[in-house]
C-alpha cells in the first residue's frame, strides 16, 4: 500500500483463516472479527464525521485516505452516509500502491456477508481501472459514484494507483483524513516526514485526522506540522489511538 508495486501482485498475498495478509508488510488487510466496528470507531467516529457530513451545507465534504486496501473504510463511511436523512455530498479520495485482485476483494464480502460491499459493477469498474493502470501508469485514477436515496446528493470515490509520493500531491484539500496504511513499523514509507508534509499542505485550518496508530514519532511529527494531537482509547484490546486537527 505504499511504494512501486511488483510485477505479480498475486504473489504478495496469502490467506490466513479467510483474511488476506500482505507478505510484503506482514500485516492483514482487515480484521475478520471486529474490523468493521474498528473502522467505524477509529475513522468515522474518530473524525466526528456524522455531525460534519449531516445537514444542508451545499459544499462538498472531502475525505482523504492513505491506504485503500480492501475498501473497508470506504464501505463503512458509505453505509453511515446512506443512513443519514440529509447528508452533504462527499468525495472520498484514497490511494493504493498494490491494487488487489477480485479474489482478495471478495474476501471482504465473505467476512461481512450481511453488508452490501463489492457488487458486480463495482468490481468490474475497479478491475478495468486497475488493468488500464498496469498497462499505462499515467492512467492511475479510478472513479465511482453513488447517489443518496433521499436527497440525491453524491458520494464520489476517487482512488489513485501508485506510489504515495506520486499520488498524494493529486489529492484535493481535505477536511478529514483516514490514516490507514499498514502499521508504521512495517510500512514506514507511508508515515514518513515527506508524506506528512504533503498531507499538511493538503489540509486547512480545522482539518481533522484519525488513525489506529499512537506511535511516538507520528505524534511528534504531526505536532511539529501544526496539528493538535489527542490520545484516545483504542478499539477493543488496543490501548491507544490518536486523532486531532490542524490549528
Amino acid at each position: 500500500m505504499s511504494n512501486s508495486p511488483p510485477n505479480d501482485q498475486n504473489n504478495t498475498i496469502e490467506f490466513k483463516e479467510g483474511v488476506p495478509v500482505s507478505l510484503l508488510f506482514d500485516d492483514v488487510y482487515f480484521s475478520k472479527a471486529g474490523g468493521w466496528e474498528e473502522s467505524n470507531y477509529v475513522f468515522f467516529h474518530g473524525n466526528e464525521l456524522e455531525s460534519k457530513i449531516n445537514g444542508d451545507d451545499p459544499s462538498i465534504f472531502q475525505i482523504g485516505e492513505l491506504g485503500f486496501g480492501s475498501g473497508l473504510n470506504l464501505f463503512v463511511t458509505l453505509e453511515n452516509w446512506m443512513a443519514l436523512q440529509n447528508p452533504r455530498s462527499v468525495t472520498f479520495t484514497s490511494l493504493e500502491g498494490y491494487p488487489l485482485n477480485t479474489e482478495v476483494l471478495l474476501a471482504l464480502n465473505k467476512s461481512y456477508p450481511i453488508k452490501n460491499l463489492w457488487f458486480q459493477d463495482l468490481l468490474l469498474s475497479y478491475q478495468t481501472a486497475k488493468l488500464s493502470w498496469e498497462k499505462d501508469k499515467t492512467k492511475n485514477l479510478w472513479v465511482y459514484e453513488w447517489i443518496h436515496n433521499s436527497n440525491k446528493n453524491q458520494f464520489v470515490l476517487n482512488v489513485y494507483f501508485g506510489d504515495i509520493l506520486v499520488c498524494l500531491p493529486s489529492f484535493p484539500k481535505v477536511h478529514s483524513w483516514f490514516l490507514d496504511g499498514f502499521s508504521p513499523g512495517k510500512n514506514p514509507d507511508m508515515w514518513s516526514g515527506e508524506v506528512l508534509s504533503i498531507l499538511r499542505n493538503k489540509s486547512d485550518k480545522g482539518t481533522s485526522f484519525a488513525t489506529f496508530s499512537s506511535a511516538g514519532f507520528l505524534r511528534r511529527n504531526l505536532t511539529e506540522l501544526g496539528f493538535v494531537v489527542e490520545k484516545k482509547k483504542g478499539f477493543g484490546r488496543k490501548r491507544e489511538m490518536i486523532s486531532g486537527y490542524l490549528e
